[in-house]
């Protein structure tokens, strides 16, 4: 992989950078520090939380060092098997924590969270989080444009592909930017299977990734331009609707876009990730969280004088709360099959 010296020189400037400005060593570059951070933000913030639904929605957010730390790791020993799981377990936890989170929208705007989970072939999500159950959205922002395209492939909803198109069409007469363009363009190639149009906005994306904000701190910038999920996201995508076209698609040819990875994952056949890494027993929890079944995202109109729809975030988290639960309930029934 060419870029991951580059992300290791990366993020350790960062760490010297955070020390710098704030006396402290952040993100970790060890093991060690690592549980440190961990066991600081459950001692300050988890340890005594009553609410079970509160307890959920800090335990996804808050234990989030993985984000950064998984990746230095990976990029390290340069183990594809591991970033296969870091992605998982990252975008797993990025896209339950979306789940709980008010946004003014509805459930598309976790589409980039959700491209990183299908670059570790977790198209499970999919159901949860863009139900087929759910209205076209209005193609306000790409991110509607391009769910509305992905389900209409996805779930073979034909009937609903000219509506989707036409949205996208008039989005794509806005002035909008290169990774919107793209993006939208791209899942129009697949649904007109065009092999050569998806190559090339394969390769767009590529440097439309690197002039995109990924983080306001600077440094954190340069780390996320280093290894674009998203696009290797968007390419294993096409090998879940058309088999046949995935074969005939170039992929990019650009430092953030891992031919390596991509040579890994077709000769393992494209496994889906694992959980790279489960908590000590006192934050068990959140290993708990991870082992629970996905809710399923639902909108509602809490504005009576409005008519768009909205996540329905509250509903989410004690959806969640619920199935963890359940999770404990069967592990001591397991360990207690009789009358104890």
């Amino acid at each position: 992989m060419k870029n991951a010296k580059l992300f290791l020189k990366l993020y350790e400037e960062t760490v010297e950078e955070s020390f710098k400005k704030w006396g402290y060593y952040y993100p970790p570059k060890t093991w060690e520090e690592f549980y440190a951070w961990n066991t600081k933000t459950f001692e300050k913030y988890l340890k005594e939380i009553e609410d079970e639904v509160k307890k959920t929605k800090l335990y996804v957010s808050l234990l989030d060092n993985m984000n950064n730390f998984g990746f230095y790791i990976v990029f390290q020993k340069l183990d594809y098997e591991l970033l296969n799981n870091v992605l998982y377990q990252t975008s797993r936890q990025n896209l339950l924590n979306s789940g709980m989170l008010a946004s003014g929208t509805d459930h598309c705007n976790v589409l980039m969270k959700a491209l990183s989970s299908f670059a570790c072939n977790d198209f499970e999500i999919i159901d949860h989080f863009f139900p087929k159950n759910l209205q076209l959205s209005k193609g306000t922002y790409y991110t509607e444009v391009s769910v509305n395209l992905l389900k209409v492939l996805y779930f073979k909803e034909a009937e609903l592909k000219e509506e989707a198109l036409k949205k996208a069409d008039k989005f794509l007469s806005k002035k909008i930017t290169s990774w919107e363009k793209y993006v939208v363009l791209y899942f129009k190639a697949l649904i007109d299977t065009n092999e050569k149009e998806a190559s090339n906005c394969l390769q767009e994306l590529c440097l439309a990734y690197q002039k995109m904000e990924h983080s306001v701190n600077k440094l954190y910038n340069k780390l996320a331009k280093c290894f674009a999920s998203e696009i290797h996201g968007l390419y294993r995508f096409a090998r879940i609707i058309n088999q046949d076209l995935f074969n005939n698609i170039t992929q990019p040819k650009h430092l953030c876009f891992s031919e390596e990875f991509e040579l890994w994952q077709k000769e393992n056949n494209y496994p889906k990730g694992q959980l790279f890494y489960r908590y000590p027993a006192e934050m068990d929890y959140m290993n708990k969280i991870f082992e629970a079944e996905l809710p399923i995202v639902a909108l509602h109109n809490p504005y009576p004088d409005k008519k768009e729809l909205y996540k329905d975030v509250d509903k989410f988290a004690i959806d969640l709360t619920e199935n963890v639960k359940k999770v404990y309930a069967k592990e001591n029934s397991m360990s207690c099959p009789g009358i104890c």
